[in-house]
This record gives C-alpha cells, structure tokens and sequence, in this order.
C-alpha cells in the first residue's frame, strides 16, 4: 500500500472519529434532554395519578354525602347505585336486594313517568319531573327528579343517573296552607249549614285525593250521627246524598270518634271490627272529630281504597280544619236551632194571637152581657126609690144608696178587666207621639184639687207608638199621685232622662207613700192598697202591661208618708 493510499485511509479515519465524537455529543445532549423529559414525565404521572386520586375521592364524596337522594340505573331501570340519602329515602339496599325503578312508580302517574324516561332516552336528560313514588314501606312519597344519561368515550349512553329530591313535606305544607285558604275563603259569609259543609267535603277530597268524604252532624236528641254533605259516589246529580243514615254515636269508627272526642287512623279496615260498611268496601279509613266548647258537634271522615294511605301529615291537616270551621259551624247549628224555634214559635204566636182575639170577643161579649143586667138593677132601685119616696127610713135609703155606689163600682170594674184585656193587643195606630202636647191634654182632662201642683221637669220626647196606650200610661200614674195625696201642699213632678237606646222616666209624689212591702205586689191585677171606692185595683195592672209592651221596665221607690216615685223605661 502506497504512501498515499495510508494518507487516504488515515484522513478517512479522522473524519470516521470526528464524525464519531460529533454523534456521540449529541447522543449524550439528546440523552440529557430525553433524561430531564423522563423526569418531568414521571412528576406530570404523579400529579395526574394524585389528581386522579382526589377527583375519584371528591366525587366519591359527593355521591355519598350529598343531602339528596342520587341513583345511578342501567338502561333497562335496574339500579346500579344508591347513596346514603337514596338508601334513606327508598328504603331499599341496593347491594343486598334488586330493585327496578318501575316497582317505584306511584301506579296512577305510570304514564307520566313513562313519557319523562322517554324524552330522557331522546333529549338525553330531563328536569323538574314531580310524581309520586313508593319506598319499600308502601308509603307514598312526592319526589322532584333531575336526570341525564351516561355516556361513554364514544358518546354512547350506558346508563342514567338522577337527583332525587324528596319534597313531601314541602308539598303537603303547600296544600295544607292552600286548603285552609281555600276552606276559609270558601265559608266566609255563609251561615246555611249544608252550604258550609259541602264546601268542606270537596275541599278535603281534593286534597286527600280521594273519591270518598263525609261530613256528620250530632243530633243530640237522638243521639245519631246524621250525614249532612258528602263528596264522590255517594251523591246524586243534584248533590243529594243517596242512601243517607243515621248512624248511633258509639257505633263504628265514625260513632267511636263521635264519643270518644279522638281522631283515629285505620290503615287496614278489615282487621277492624268496627267499620261499616256504607256504599262499598275501602281500607283506609282518617276520622277526625269536629270539637266547639269542649263537645263534639260533628265528624269529618274520609276513606280510601288502599291500605295504610293516610299519613300523619293528614291527621294533622284535618284537624287545623275541623278547628277552623268549628266554630262556624257551631253558628250555622244554631241558626238551623233558631229558625226551628222561630217556626214554633211562630205557629204558637199565631195560635195566641187567634186566643186573644177570641179571647177578646169573649171579654166584650162578657162585658155587655154583664153590665146589662148592673144597669137592670140600677133601674130598679131607682124606680123602687122614686116609688117610694117619702116612705123609706134613713137606714133604708143608705141601703140603697150603697147598692148602688155597688154597682157603679162593678161596671167600672168590668170596664176595666175590658180595658186590661185589650193592652195587649196590636195597635192600630202606631205615630209620633209628642208627650208634652199628651202631658196638657191630661191636664184638661183629670181633676186637680187646687192643693195639687204638677210640674215637668224636662222637655218631654217624642215617642213612637200608639197615643192611647201612653195616655193611659200616665193618666194611671198621674191620678194615683193626685188620688192619694194627703198633704196640705202637694207636689208631682214628671221628668226624663234619655240613655243610649232608651227613656228613663219618673213620676214623683209627696204623698201617702207605699210600704215596701208592698211594691212587689201593686203591679198584680185586682190589688188596691187603699180603701177607695174608685179603686179597682186594676190601674197599675195596665201600666206595666204598657210598658211591658214597649219593651221596657217598672219600679219604683217610696217612703210611707214621705212620697212615691215611680220609675218606668220605654226603648227608643
């Protein structure tokens, strides 16, 4: 090998090496690079499985402690996930038991239910869906439910997940606050007591969400409970009730509730020997008591087809109700009592009203026969002393002269029982009366010894009534004042004092005075306290009748020898 061939090959050499040292440099600059990016790569994996860690930790979290319910379903309603909250409120454990969201459905909103799933499987979630559901206990729940689908990496759904809140509370007390608003508004102003209960059926079947509710009155008399309004089945088109009994106070669970004050709850009424049966057969059964002063004036009952329906919440309800309208209904009771009264009433006010006036007849028919035969007798002695003037003794015409201050006294008698029956008849003439113009007509009328004064004191009113029942009001008082007077001087003073809704007058004496003993007994008919021969003892008798007329009260005070003051009250 030549010179210049070992040249060559030593020249190929250092460039072999140098190119060698170049590649090896930036091998060991690449390594260092690839080295450092290792080491970040291995921290990003520890971050991202930290992360990881604590994202599966907080979701974990979130699924177990969330306050609401959270299930997680296949595609086919079978539940894959329950948390603590859905556990609670289902009341199922999904790790030891299969449960399908369908046996959940409350049966009356299947449809419903039917129709969210489906826009769940086409919109891929729904929101704001409220239905009823059942827990394992068979109670009934209202729930509200957010829903979506889960998909995977590729967009496919592979199961569903949801928010379950449950809202029964909040949804009864809504009702609760709805319904007594309701009831209230409802029975504002109405006092007819069927009125009033048929307002309280419907809306107490509206909120129970039952086709059955009866309301019951106490008839205390016959110791029954009477249906007075009912709500579904058991009325007829025009809102009767069919086939309406009385039930006996202690018989059933409404007649046991009726005695004993308590509201009750039957979940299953076939273990109950109690019920009756009244249009057909339901298990459950709510009974509440409608109480006022302490006793029970009527019940308020419902009835549902299925077992164990009524709830707590419901027993509550019913009674904030039966409080409610307790007391209106006590009115309307009343009312009803008051009007049946008012009918006797009126029936036996017509049957009085046609005994005073035959009465009455009676008492004129009475009167002419009795003082024709007084006049007779008067004639008589009249013509027997015309006919014998001039040969009777002294002692003979006394005699007479007493038959017939006899007579006169009993045909002022009977004028008198004839005036006395006729006080309480109704008057024909019902005006404005002005008592001052009647005051000085009397005083035309009566005689007043000139050692009488009469005085009124105050204006007098004008009074509303009829005008000869008031002048025989006073002149009655007045003459009795005049007629038994025995003062040298006397005094009567007339005066009134006017009070909110009626008069207060008085009729003041200084005469003889009546002992006290006595003021019970002058107002009875035939009672005169003084030997007068004018006196039939009748004339206090037709004051009070008068003022007892006007709705009003007498009495007096007195003082023997001192003076009389009678007092009587006539209503505006």
């Amino acid at each position: 090998m030549s010179q210049e061939e070992v040249d060559i090959l030593k020249r190929a050499l250092a460039r072999e090496k140098a190119s060698r040292k170049a590649a090896e440099a930036i091998l060991e600059a690449k390594s260092a690079e690839l080295f450092e990016v290792n080491q970040k790569l291995e921290i990003s994996h520890k971050e991202l499985s930290t992360l990881y860690d604590n994202t599966s930790s907080q979701l974990q979290g979130v699924f177990e402690n969330i306050v609401d319910a959270y299930v997680v379903m296949d595609l086919n309603g079978n539940v894959l996930k329950f948390n603590d909250a859905a556990t609670e409120l289902f009341g199922y454990d999904v790790d030891k038991e299969s449960v399908n969201v369908v046996s959940l459905i409350y049966k009356e909103d299947y449809d419903y239910a039917m129709t969210s799933f489906l826009e769940l499987q086409t919109k891929g979630f729904f929101k704001n869906y409220e239905a009823r559901v059942y827990t394992k206990a068979k109670e009934v729940k209202r729930v509200h439910i957010n829903a979506s689908l889960v998909l995977d990496k590729n967009g496919v759904p592979m199961a569903a997940q949801g928010i379950v809140r449950d809202i029964t509370l909040e949804r009864e007390q809504s009702l609760i606050i709805d319904m007594v608003n309701d009831v209230a508004k409802a029975l504002l102003g109405k006092m007819d007591i069927y009125e009033i209960a048929w307002e309280i059926t419907n809306n107490i079947a509206e909120y129970l969400d039952t086709k059955d509710c009866i309301i019951y009155l106490v008839d205390n008399e016959q110791n029954t409970l009477e249906q007075i309004a009912a709500y579904g089945t058991k009325l007829t088109s025009d809102k009767q009730i069919k086939d309406k009994i009385a039930l006996p106070i202690g018989d059933g669970i409404v007649g046991s509730v009726a005695k004993t004050g308590k509201a009750e709850i039957i979940g299953d009424t076939s273990k109950d020997n109690r019920y009756i049966v009244d249009d057909e057969i339901r298990f459950s059964e709510i009974s509440v008591p409608i109480i006022s002063d302490g006793k029970v004036i009527g019940v308020i009952d419902s009835e549902h087809h299925s077992k164990n329906y009524f709830t707590k919440e419901h027993l509550r309800t019913l009674k904030n109700i039966a409080s409610l309208v307790a007391m209106q209904l006590k009115s309307a009771i009343n009312l009803r009592e008051r009007e049946k009264v008012e009918l006797r009433n009126t029936a036996l006010l017509d049957a009085l009203g046609k005994s005073n006036n035959e009465l009455q007849e009676y008492a004129h028919i009475v009167s002419h026969d009795l003082k024709s035969p007084l006049r007779s007798i008067d004639a008589l002695v009249s013509w027997i002393k015309e006919d014998n003037k001039g040969k009777l003794d002294n002692v003979t015409i006394q005699n007479f002269e007493l038959i017939e201050t006899t007579l006169e006294k009993m045909e002022q008698l009977i004028s008198d029982i004839l005036l006395y029956s006729s006080i309480g008849s109704e008057s024909k003439d019902e005006n404005s009366v002005d008592l001052n113009a009647l005051i000085e007509e009397l005083m035309q009328i009566l005689y007043v010894p000139e050692n009488i004064s009469i005085n009124v004191l105050n204006n007098l009113p004008i009074v509303i009534g009829d005008k000869t029942k008031f002048q025989q009001l006073f002149q009655n008082l007045i003459s009795n004042a005049i007629k038994f007077n025995n003062k040298a001087q006397g005094l009567i003073e007339v005066d009134v004092i006017e009070q909110k809704s009626y008069y207060q007058f008085s009729i003041k004496d200084n005469g003889m005075g009546i002992d006290k003993k006595y003021h019970d007994k002058i107002f009875k008919i035939f009672h005169a306290l003084h030997d007068n021969k004018e006196s039939t003892g009748i004339g206090l008798s037709i004051v009070k009748k008068i003022v007892d007329l006007y709705k009003g009260e007498i009495w007096l005070k007195s003082e023997s020898n001192k003076g009389t003051t009678f007092f009587f009250t006539i209503k505006k």
